[in-house]
């Protein structure tokens, strides 16, 4: 009966280090099994298209209109200045004191007006600049929080729909600057991007 009840304990023994080492390979195996990676949510933006849809760089465009015009009236009207002040040292015999003055008057109102041109066309430049990287600031925003309400994880902006120009001097560059090879036209967003803008534009008076 002793016998038997060693052999029992043996048995018992014996079947509990079978289970623990099945349960531990388990896990193991379980832990060497990589977990799937969750499947991202990814949508893509034309940014060219969605600036020429925004009300706000529509806005942009005009206002830079605006300066361009009125630097071309002004700048008439100094050049006219100019150009009456050159005709004016016709008047007097060349090498005369006042053939001089009015030289001298004609210089200085030459570079004034070259002056006056380079400085609004510098500030034409810069408030161009300045509105680009402000609405490209919005974009950015808009689409984080486009990407928060519907659940996207990856918003890019799809340069596969910008062609490579015929004539690039440096294709190579062009190719490796590119970054989006296909997009499914499901995944363009553009549209309700440059909606939502709108109507954050129009919201808030401008």
């Amino acid at each position: 009966m002793k016998q038997m009840n060693s052999i029992g304990n043996i048995t018992i023994t014996v079947l509990a280090a079978a289970l623990l080492v099945s349960l531990l390979f388990n896990d193991r195996t379980d832990a060497n099994q990589a977990t799937p990676a969750p499947k991202s949510a990814v949508a893509v933006v034309n940014l060219e298209k969605t600036f020429n849809g925004l009300e706000e760089w529509v806005a942009v465009e005009a206002d830079l209109l605006a300066m361009g015009s009125e630097l071309e009236e002004e700048a008439i009207r100094r050049r006219e200045e100019v150009e009456g002040m050159l005709a004016d040292t016709e008047d007097y015999p060349v090498g005369s004191d006042k053939y001089k003055e009015a030289e001298r008057r004609y210089e200085m109102a030459a570079l004034e007006f070259q002056a006056y041109v380079a400085l609004h066309q510098g500030r034409r430049v810069e408030f161009n600049d300045t509105q680009i990287k402000s609405i490209y600031d919005k974009i950015k925003m808009a689409a984080m929080n486009m990407a928060n309400e519907q659940g996207l994880d990856l918003i890019l902006v799809d340069d596969s729909v910008v062609p490579i120009p015929e004539d690039s001097k440096d294709i190579l560059s062009q190719i490796s600057s590119r970054r989006v090879l296909f997009a499914r036209e499901q995944l363009d967003v553009t549209e309700s991007l440059i909606s939502k803008m709108n109507a954050e534009f129009r919201a808030g008076g401008s």
